[in-house]
Parts: C-alpha cells; sequence; structure tokens
C-alpha cells in the first residue's frame, strides 16, 4: 500500500510538473508607457489582434512560451550631441516593439514604429503585431475556437458506469481459512464439538453497472475539480440493490490540440449498502485516468478507466446459515476496477468569466471581444 500511495504522489507531481509547461499557443502580452491613452490603446488592440490571429492571451508570463512586448516613450533626437525632444513636425512618439522567447529572456525580433497622433496608428496595428508575431514558430497559430473546449469554467458529465467489485476473500473465522461449517458433536464423546459439512469458499467477482453524473470546476489552467454522484446495482448476491455513492475528483488536465488526457485522485464516501452486509467500507480512495476528444464547439466524449480501494474490512452475513451455519459472518477486502464513457458540456469561457470579474473593463483578448461583441 505503502508503493502504491507513493506512486499516486509522484504522479500527481510529475503531471502537475509537466502541465504547467509553457504553450506556444499563449502569448504573454507585456507593455509600458508614460500615457495612460496610449498604453491603453495598443493593450486593446494588440490584444485584439492576438485574439484574431489564434493566440490565447494569458496574464501569466510561465503560461506562454513568448512574450509580446512594447514600450511607447517621446521621440528623442540628437542636437549637438544632446537628446531632446522631436520638433512639432517631426513625430512625437516612438513604440519599440519585441518578441521575447520566455525561456531564456532573449529577444527574437525588435522594432521601432514612429508616430504622433493615436488615430493614425489604427491602420497600423495589425501589421506591427503580424511583423513582430511572424518570427514566431507555426505551432503557436492554432485556431482557439478550436480549443475552447478545453477551457471551461465548469463542466456537466454524464456516463454510463461499469465497475467490477472485487471482494478478496480474508481467513477469519473460516475453517482452514476457506471455509464455513458445521458444528456437531462426536459421536464417540458427546462432550467433544467437531466441524463437519464443509462449504468451501471463494473470492467474489462482480461487475455493477450504474450511471455517474457530476460538476467539474476547473479552477486553473492545469487543475480541476469534479463532485459527482454514483448510481450502480446489485451486491454479492443479487442485482436488485441500489447503492449509491458520492465522490470527489482532483485531476490534472494535460491538453493538447485534440485530446485532453486527465489523471486524477479520487475519493468516494458510500452512501448506503445492501443488507446483504452487516458492516460495509464507508470510503475508498483511488485515481483514474480520463481520454477526452472535442465532441462539439463545448463539449468532449471521454474514456475513463479507474481504481478504488476501501481501507476497511466488508462484513457480508453468511449466506449458507441454512446448511453451515459458523461463522455468522464472513471478511473480504474490497477494491474496484472501472471502465466508463460518457460526455461531458462546458460552459464559460475562462477568459470571458475572468473579465466580467474586472467590470467587462476590456483588455483585447478575445474574451473582451465577446463581451463587446453581446452589448
Amino acid at each position: 500500500m505503502k508503493r502504491a500511495v507513493f506512486l499516486l504522489v509522484f504522479l500527481i507531481i510529475a503531471v502537475s510538473s509537466y502541465a504547467q509547461r509553457p504553450s506556444n499557443s499563449f502569448l504573454f502580452i507585456d507593455g509600458t508607457a508614460e500615457d495612460e491613452e496610449h498604453l491603453e490603446f495598443f493593450l486593446t488592440n494588440f490584444n485584439l489582434e492576438a485574439a484574431t490571429a489564434g493566440y490565447k492571451v494569458t496574464d501569466k508570463k510561465r503560461e506562454a512560451a513568448f512574450s509580446f512586448k512594447f514600450i511607447v516613450s517621446p521621440n528623442m533626437i540628437e542636437v549637438q550631441g544632446n537628446m531632446k525632444p522631436a520638433p512639432p513636425d517631426d513625430n512625437q512618439y516612438v513604440i519599440n516593439i519585441s518578441i521575447v522567447n520566455n525561456k531564456d529572456n532573449k529577444e527574437i525580433v525588435a522594432f521601432d514604429f514612429y508616430f504622433t497622433d493615436l488615430l493614425e496608428v489604427y491602420d497600423y496595428t495589425q501589421f506591427l503585431f503580424h511583423k513582430a508575431t511572424v518570427y514566431i514558430p507555426a505551432a503557436a497559430k492554432e485556431d482557439i475556437n478550436d480549443r475552447n473546449w478545453q477551457n471551461k469554467w465548469l463542466y456537466f458529465r454524464a456516463s454510463f458506469e461499469y465497475p467490477v467489485i472485487f471482494h478478496r476473500l480474508q481467513e477469519t473465522g473460516l475453517h482452514a481459512g476457506q471455509a464455513v461449517y458445521v458444528e456437531a458433536s462426536d459421536p464417540s464423546d458427546p462432550t467433544k464439538v467437531i466441524r463437519d459439512d464443509f462449504i468451501p469458499l471463494d473470492h467474489k467477482i462482480q461487475p455493477q453497472p450504474g450511471i455517474k453524473i457530476g460538476l467539474e470546476f476547473q479552477f486553473l489552467y492545469f487543475m480541476s475539480f469534479e463532485a459527482n454522484f454514483h448510481v450502480s446495482f446489485g451486491d454479492t448476491t443479487t442485482y436488485y440493490h441500489i447503492n449509491m455513492a458520492a465522490g470527489g475528483e482532483l485531476k490534472f488536465p494535460i491538453k493538447t490540440r485534440y485530446l485532453v488526457l486527465e489523471p486524477y485522485g479520487a475519493f468516494v464516501y458510500n452512501i448506503n449498502s445492501s443488507s446483504a452486509f452487516k458492516e460495509f467500507p464507508l470510503f475508498a480512495l483511488g485515481g483514474g485516468l480520463q481520454l477526452a476528444a472535442r465532441a462539439g464547439r463545448s463539449g468532449a466524449v471521454f474514456l475513463d478507466i479507474n481504481y478504488l480501494h476501501s481501507f476497511t474490512e466488508a462484513v457480508l452475513y453468511n449466506t449458507y446459515g441454512h446448511i453451515a451455519p459458523e461463522p455468522p459472518e464472513i471478511y473480504y477486502k474490497r477494491f474496484v476496477l472501472g471502465l466508463a464513457v460518457g460526455y461531458k458540456y462546458g460552459i464559460f469561457n475562462r477568459r470571458i468569466l475572468a473579465h466580467k470579474e474586472r467590470k467587462n473593463k476590456p483588455c483585447g483578448c478575445e474574451g473582451c471581444a465577446y463581451l463587446q461583441q453581446q452589448n
């Protein structure tokens, strides 16, 4: 068990580190200007150009492989060895634009553009943006609209579950560690009790198909939490019992353009158990792996495999009581291997909600462009 826990912790750390690697489809835009109007103008327009070009603008530099940087300053010229503001008939400002590789913080391109009035710059913002970003590798130019399904705040999940329940027989109270029995008197000595009429037992393996519904909250680009509710059918003796359980899953999505791979840790609370059990484990811990592919603009189909382990024993009433009533209870260790197929549907693009929280002040990203269209 210690080894299993260690491997699970190691997997979580490794996946988290991998998921945080910067992506070429993300772009960090960083600008400065002495004039607040200049800063707002260029931030808004360069963010809009980035969204149009297929970039995901991020507020976190570590998420992006490249930064788009600009500095707006007064145009200074040299006059007799001294730097002075440009004369009135010359351009009054200069914007320096550069692309920086965030891995080593090195510039891969830099250039200047001179202007006086912001109105005259409107016709050049697209040219300036593309002149700079043409040096970013083509892998960065993924269509962001094709990846919205991966970056929602909330997902509704529904799936068909096929868990296989393993009850591993324990030796507790059993004859020779594997059989129920009858206690009888020795014919030659009525005061002596013997064990007779053995019925050997074995491990119990049974599928318990069911359904699961859940709500997943993606609170970080590389991490989400899902609360869910399961219903399954059957116990170790019959399929007539309806099992219910609530659970939680902490997920670590690894995103490519077409797929999302989500390792996760899982917790389950068993709400009810069959009357066939005297005692039933309330809790189970484990983990799984979910592979999702886009299905529609905001949804995904997925395949899920998982494992759950109960840390207390399941105690089953002896169903052979009319033949071999000893012992009255039979003890099992319980674990589950599960397979599921399902669909999840996402709502609220993460950038859109983030900027609603900023009182709809546009910064030019795709989310703000969406808000402006709605208004």
